[in-house]
């Protein structure tokens, strides 16, 4: 397979996903000139992440105790925190203020596009680097990414923008824990997923895989009870 296929292809999961929220907002559908703004700058805000996830591994290189001790820096701290905050910070500069962003339910239509932006990148990323050595290996990847990755951010991003949504909507009392949870319980959920795959255990790609279903079973939940509440709005 070209490598020009292989692109294309690493794009579509994460374009895939991108159109079922859109169709899964019921009650009044984003514009398409925010919602592709929001996916774009998911895409280039990877210009920021990936320095600092860089500067972060070397810091943690030189700190940590042990390889366990490592691995949760580099799984919690350098991916989970560093890609949730700025996937975040997309949403909060793009949309979160925007007359458009008017239901709960937005959040996650928001927080969604910007994380399939960036996992579309980081896709992308991952498997030109693997078709440079091989390009028989470039497709594994593409697969393996493709069914877990990408999917993987996507869900992060529901629950990310499922207490985004609820910060923005709810009362002063409770609008900053929920604001505070847009950010925590993301990184925890993206961290467990690195932390298993960082570790290399005899069957840590059937662990994960029973996570994104345990995940996806949340993510569902949440879309519904969210969907419910902005029904109220209109």
């Amino acid at each position: 397979m070209t490598l020009y296929k292989l692109i294309i292809l690493s794009i579509a999961p994460s374009l895939f996903i991108a159109l079922y929220i859109y169709f899964r907002d019921k009650f009044e559908k984003e514009p398409l000139h925010l919602l592709l703004k929001t996916f774009v700058w998911g895409i280039l805000i990877s210009s920021i992440v990936v320095p600092i996830e860089y500067f972060l591994m070397a810091y943690g290189s030189i700190s940590a105790s042990s390889r366990l001790s490592f691995i949760v820096f580099e799984a919690f701290i350098v991916a989970g925190l560093t890609e949730e905050y700025f996937k975040r910070l997309v949403v909060l500069r793009v949309a979160f203020d925007s007359p458009h962003f008017n239901q709960p339910f937005d959040g996650i239509v928001y927080c969604v596009f910007s994380a399939v932006g960036f996992a579309a990148i980081e896709n992308v990323g991952y498997v030109y680097q693997t078709f440079q050595a091989s390009p028989d290996a470039a497709v594994s990847v593409l697969v393996l990414r493709g069914v877990m990755a990408v999917p993987a951010h996507a869900m992060f991003g529901i629950v990310m923008g499922y207490y985004l949504g609820f910060a923005k909507f709810a009362p002063e009392s409770r609008s900053y824990w929920y604001f505070k949870a847009s950010l925590i319980i993301p990184m925890l959920l993206h961290g467990f997923y690195d932390f298993v795959l960082m570790l290399n255990v005899y069957g840590a790609l059937v662990i994960v895989g029973l996570y994104e279903i345990l995940l996806f079973a949340y993510c569902l939940r949440l879309i519904r009870k969210s969907q419910e509440i902005s029904n109220l709005y209109f």
